[in-house]
């Protein structure tokens, strides 16, 4: 197995550059912040951005936790991929993930200045600085189950083929973790119900809420609205309430809507 290594410091937009990297060197295969990825989907790992405190990323991101370390291992075990990249913040930690996940120790060296403008790296570095925004080198469907905070909308990457000028797709995504060091932020378990709420109060075929319940569920909440309608295609309504309440509530607080129960109670007829 050949392996690549995509080093720059922190926040420079390795995760960004990485699908260029590996699109132009013909890799299928990424490890990024603790989680082993192959064409677009996540195969085996817990990304160091699901970590709740910052001490807890950097142990993921080179594979301290045994669990984690020997699920990839097994993973890599079973792909036997021809070529690998690595994404890290210098080569020690470079060292480290291959040490750990048993994969040798030679690795040609990519620096993060060698693939991206003096530009790029400066937004780069003011986008994680100002923001605390990280990206992840998949598609948004792929995290959706991952990941609670999820920037709704992925950002679409073309690339061309140097030799047949063909456009290749990518998709990446941009996410606030948890550890984020702008500090925790709290949303109000009332101001989610007022958003619920006002899905509910749009709708000509509710006619009353009698309750809006909100349960924490991993990496997201689940909801259960009870209530009162009129005469309608109420299979229909309820189906359409409950999309437009996930995507709302995902919208305003960037928080993963995992279930949405609608419990219709009472039918009014007059």
């Amino acid at each position: 197995m050949k392996i690549y290594a995509l080093i720059g410091p922190s926040g420079t937009g390795k995760s960004y550059r990485a699908l260029m990297v590996a699109y132009e060197n013909g890799i299928d295969y990424i490890i990024d912040d603790g989680i082993l990825i192959h064409k677009a989907k996540i195969l085996a790992g817990t990304s160091a951005k699901r970590s709740r405190t910052s001490m807890e990323a950097v142990k993921r991101a080179i594979f301290e936790y045994e669990d984690q370390k020997n699920e990839v291992r097994l993973e890599l075990e079973k792909q036997k991929p021809e070529k690998l990249l690595i994404i890290g913040t210098s080569e020690n930690m470079i060292s480290k993930i291959m040490e750990r996940l048993g994969i040798g120790r030679d690795y040609e060296k990519i620096s993060i200045y060698d693939v991206a403008s003096e530009q790029e790296i400066y937004q780069a570095k003011s986008t994680r600085s100002l923001q605390g925004i990280h990206a992840v080198p998949l598609p948004t469907f792929e995290l959706k189950s991952h990941f609670s905070g999820i920037i709704k909308n992925p950002v679409k990457l073309f690339f061309k083929t140097k030799d047949t000028n063909e456009i290749k797709e990518f998709e990446k995504t941009l996410i606030r973790p948890t550890f984020s060091y702008l500090g925790k932020y709290f949303i109000s378990e009332r101001a989610i119900i007022q958003i619920i709420r006002h899905e509910l109060e749009k709708s000509k075929c509710v006619q009353k809420v009698y309750s809006i319940e909100i349960q924490k569920a991993q990496d997201g909440i689940d909801v259960e609205v009870t209530i009162g309608v009129s005469l309608c295609r109420m299979h229909v309504e309820a189906a359409r309430l409950q999309a437009e309440i996930a995507e709302s509530v995902e919208e305003m607080t960037l928080i993963n809507v995992k279930v949405v129960d609608i419990r219709i109670i009472r039918v009014f007829c007059g």
